[in-house]
């Protein structure tokens, strides 16, 4: 065998291809200190008798020791494997509480030995027996081993627990002066191969890992599924490599960050301060322009100021040469316009002419309407009188008081009809009725009939017994009258019985022997009967009156009197409806009569009124004729009025027009006296000089060296042009939202005046800005310059920082691509491994091949996210059929096959040519028990054809076939609670392997130091 490797770092993959013969646990949970043979490849079943069933009996303490002496990940050994102390004996668990106590550490001990090895002597001569001690306080594993057998020994479980403490002791210590723990156990014990997978469902499982095999494969995303691959193969580790590397660039990336926050903060102080000097120094050069400019400005304004001053002056003594004029103009006007205004004699003419066509005119409007009024009025009368007279002719000469009458007769008719059509129409529903009795046979004697027939007994009408000829008919008729309510019955006393309710009722009992035969009855009918057929009972005196149209014997003659009887009632009903009618066109017709009546009348009260309407029409013309006399007059003299009137005005209007234009003329010519007069003062020639400080002389030859732009400026550009230039320098060395703190105080005083823009203080006030602003510049040139210096030096260093982060940024951002790069290579090509293998094994057990698809995912941008991969398993459903994705639904034996075999195309794939170690707790949980002795023996194949140990603990219902379908099987036993610790367990081998337990379990039960 190969040599462990002896490091830098200690030893490393002391087991190296040995494999796991046996293993002894001694105080983990309640199982034995029995050493137990292992089989280096198959299935190992691992079965349990507790004291009522599997349960209790130690399966997943067993399997889970198994899985930490080969180093799992699941129990986090490079956290500690914290989780490895709950393996160990708890009184109280094991209800042991008042006779033992918890066991503070226990021994997990692992025999290993080359696969090849069939003797004792081979297994001496290369073996390798592992001691973990498991404590309840940290470090919760320690590792020591010994290059011999070195397994606790003795005939009892005491004897043999008793000797672990001392046999730990007597190994050398792993690590020098201590011992390695759990975070270099897989290092040194198997090196970089992963040796042991374990699906645990159990509380000693230390995490929760994808189990492909603990519920129905297509249940399981894509995501899972890759995820219990990983752990199969080992890609959780480059995994977390990548996610590492991700974390350490997005590190990097925050710290290249918060340089960029800290430079960008600093320089957005920076650049504020710099801004600062920049106005500031900005501002010097504006104010020097204006300055310059309110220089040519004064100049301007002096020159303009005496040259309109003189234009102002001669204006003003031609506006006092015109004003003298129109004063005299205006006297002559007010004369004539005052002489048109004083006329009242006109006055009292023109009213009185005015007045008097105005009341001949409203007396000829009145009379108008009043006529026109009434022609609509007699249009009116007259059309309505028409269609009235049309309507009367149908009163046929009725007058009204006939027509009512009439009317008042056909209502009464109607009335009278209606009482005898109720009448009659009872009459025909009763007919309806008794037809339909006499035909259902329920006209005679019905209450008895009901009764008998509730009662069970038979019965019909003696009228329906009894059959008469035309000849037979006037006697017996009359001699059956009183009986025709009686009922024929063969029991008499039964029917008596069952009529008691009814009383009235006549029965007739039936011949002997007969239902309904009477001849008794009528025999003796026949001998009491007198001569005549009235006389029916001679000796009583009875004597009946007959002479029915109908036979009154026999359902057909009482059906044939009812129809007739209906028809009857039919007859009398249509002829009271005829009656009905025939009255309401008679009401309708005296309706009419009465409309025409009243028609009549209303036409003579409408002749009557159109007659007084055109007498006083006759009148209004009239009246008409002598008003038009009268207007024509009075319209002679008011038009003649008018037209004096309208002459009058047009002269006064002519008058006063001309006088207020002359008004307005003076008044305008004063306003533009006073407007020069105002101006002139305005020009304030002392303050021009004053601000010029020199002669109007100087001031021209200074305009005359400007440009010719500059010469043609007004003054009105120059003071806009000297108070943007002001306001410009002034922002600028003062910009919007500066503290009032940082301004001068005689500034802020100068900005109070400048904003009463009335008082012309925005100009005047632009030297004292100017000189403020001058001061305050002066004062800080030297100060700016050394800040400017200082800024220049601290953004040079700043900016190498920056540079230096980003460097650092960009390279760890190359190496994580770098990384991710080479782990997907590497990370596919373990998976095209595994599709492999899952392929082969298909194809090798029963299936038509399979296959992985696993799309490489792009990397989270969140660093605590790992890098997800995922798996999706596809496989043919028949020969020479396309691969379909696992999620296409199927039956549950395939899926648990595949479930299987993928798992075990996993192993092989991670095992790096090592044998393999899969540890699966409850074994089959989720198969069916028609799928898990298909899951046994599939393992089983499997296992052994690859060199790989699988490890299951069984359910109950699958012990019965677990013996023949493993290489290994083992029972744990506790057949009492009463026990602290479990029994021997029996260990049984399949054919090939017998040999091999046999002499694995002599070799190590000999063992004595």
């Amino acid at each position: 065998m190969t040599a462990a490797d002896y490091g830098p770092e200690g030893a490393h993959d002391l087991v190296g291809p040995r494999v796991l013969a046996g293993i002894q646990m001694i105080n983990i949970s309640r199982l034995s200190t029995h050493p137990v043979p292992i089989t280096s490849r198959g299935l190992i079943t691992v079965a349990g008798q507790g004291p009522s069933d599997s349960n209790g009996a130690g399966k997943s303490s067993f399997i889970a020791g198994l899985s930490l002496l080969h180093a799992d990940d699941q129990w986090r050994l490079q956290s500690g494997a914290q989780a490895a102390a709950e393996l160990l004996f708890t009184a109280e668990l094991a209800g042991q509480e008042s006779l033992h106590a918890n066991a503070d550490h226990g021994y997990l001990v692992g025999v290993f030995v080359p696969p090849g090895s069939h003797t004792v002597a081979e297994l001496d001569a290369d073996v390798l027996t592992v001691w973990l001690r498991v404590n309840r306080q940290a470090p919760h594993v320690e590792l020591r081993w010994a290059n011999r057998l070195h397994v606790a020994y003795g005939s009892t479980e005491n004897d043999r627990a008793s000797t672990a403490d001392q046999l730990w002791a007597d190994l050398p210590r792993s690590n020098g002066r201590t011992d390695l723990r759990a975070n270099r156990l897989a290092r040194t014990l198997y090196g970089t191969t992963v040796r042991c997978v374990s699906f645990l469902s159990t509380s000693v499982r230390a995490s929760l890992t994808a189990n492909l095999l603990a519920q129905p494969l297509n249940e399981l995303t894509p995501e899972r599924i890759f995820d219990a691959v990983g752990a199969l193969t080992g890609l959780n580790r480059e995994i977390d490599d990548e996610q590492k590397a991700r974390q350490q660039e997005h590190q990097y990336a925050v710290d290249a960050r918060q340089a960029s926050e800290d430079y960008e903060n600093w320089n957005s102080r920076m650049v504020a301060i710099e801004d600062t000097v920049r106005a500031r120094q900005e501002a010097r050069t504006l104010l020097a322009a204006a300055r310059e400019s309110w220089t040519s400005r004064c100049a301007r304004s002096l020159v303009d100021g005496v040259a309109h001053d003189e234009e102002l002056a001669a204006g003003l003594a031609d506006l006092d040469l015109r004003r003298r004029e129109l004063d005299d103009q205006l006297a002559t006007a007010d004369d004539d316009l005052a002489r048109l205004s004083d006329d009242k004699t006109f006055e009292a003419s023109y009213r009185t002419r005015v007045r008097e066509h105005e009341q001949a005119l409203a007396a000829a409007e009145e009379l108008r309407t009043s006529h026109s009024h009434n022609v609509g009025q007699l249009e009116q009368l007259t059309a309505r009188s028409r269609t009235l007279r049309e309507t009367a002719a149908a009163a046929d000469g009725r007058t009204l008081a006939d027509s009512e009458a009439e009317l008042r007769a056909a209502r009464d008719a109607i009335r009278d009809a209606e009482r005898h059509k109720g009448v009659t129409q009872q009459a025909l529903l009763d007919a309806r009725a008794a037809l339909a009795a006499a035909e259902r046979g329920e006209d005679v004697a019905v209450p008895q009939l009901q009764a008998l027939r509730a009662a069970g007994l038979t019965g019909i009408p003696l009228i329906d017994a009894v059959t008469l000829d035309d000849a037979e008919r006037p006697s017996w008729e009359a001699r059956l009258l009183p009986y025709r309510q009686a009922v024929v019955v063969s029991d008499i006393a039964a029917a008596a019985a069952a009529l008691v309710g009814i009383p009235g009722s006549l029965l007739v009992e039936a011949d002997p022997g007969t239902a309904h035969t009477v001849d008794r009855f009528l025999k003796v009918l026949q001998d009491r009967a007198g001569a005549t057929p009235q006389h029916t009972d001679a000796d009583a005196g009875v004597h009946a009156i007959t002479g029915f149209a109908e036979a009154r014997t026999g359902r057909a003659g009482r059906i044939q009197t009812a129809r007739d009887a209906l028809s009857a009632a039919s007859t009398a009903d249509e002829a009271a409806d005829d009656a009905i009618r025939a009255a309401k066109r008679a009401r309708d017709r005296a309706a009419d009569h009465a409309q025409a009546a009243r028609a009549a009348l209303e036409a003579d009260r409408l002749d009557t009124q159109v007659a007084e309407l055109r007498t006083t029409n006759t009148k209004l013309s009239g009246e008409l004729d002598k008003v038009a006399t009268q207007l024509a007059r009075t319209k002679s003299g008011y038009e003649t009025a008018l037209g004096e009137r309208n002459a009058r005005d047009q002269r006064a209007t002519a008058a006063r027009t001309q006088r207020d234009t002359l008004r307005r003329e003076l008044e305008n010519l004063r306003a533009a006296a006073e407007e020069k007069t105002t101006e002139r003062a305005a020009l304030d020639l002392a303050q021009r000089r004053n601000a010029w400080t020199g002669t109007v002389a100087a001031a021209e030859h200074h305009l005359l060296t400007l440009d010719e732009a500059e010469q043609r400026r007004s003054i009105t550009e120059w003071d806009d042009l000297c108070a943007y230039q002001t306001e410009l320098a002034r922002r600028t060395c003062f910009p919007a939202g500066t503290p009032d703190e940082q301004v001068p105080e005689e500034l802020r005083v100068v900005d109070d005046q400048r904003r009463d823009r009335r008082a012309a203080a925005h100009l005047r006030l632009i030297p004292q800005v100017l000189r403020i602003v001058g001061g305050y510049l002066g004062e800080l040139e030297d100060l700016d310059q050394q800040t400017v210096d200082q800024i220049h030096s601290e953004r040079a260093t700043r900016t190498r920082t920056l540079h230096s982060a980003e460097t650092h940024l960009h390279e760890a951002q190359l190496a994580s691509a770098a990384l991710r790069a080479t782990l997907a290579t590497a990370i596919k090509a373990k998976l095209q491994r595994v599709a492999l293998e899952f392929d082969n094994l298909d194809q090798a057990y029963g299936g038509y091949g399979a296959s992985l698809d696993f799309p490489e995912p792009e990397p989270p941008a969140d660093p605590q996210k790992p890098w997800q991969w995922t798996i999706t398993p596809r496989w043919r459903r028949g020969e020479g059929k396309p691969l379909s994705s696992y999620r296409l639904r199927g039956n549950t034996a395939q899926m648990d096959d595949k479930a299987v075999k993928l798992v075990c195309a996993a192993a092989l794939a991670g095992s790096h040519d090592r044998p393999l170690l899969l540890v699966l707790d409850e074994l089959g949980r989720n198969l069916g028990s028609a799928h898990r002795r298909d899951a046994v023996a599939l393992f089983e194949n499997i296992g052994r054809d690859r060199a790989i140990s699988v490890v299951g603990a069984l359910q109950d219902d699958m012990e019965r076939y677990a013996i023949g379908s493993s290489s290994l099987y083992i029972k744990l036993r506790r057949t009492s609670d009463a026990f602290p610790y479990n029994q021997a367990p029996v260990v049984i081998g399949s054919e090939p392997e017998s040999a091999r337990i046999a002499l694995l379990t002599d070799w190590m039960n000999s063992y004595r130091p």
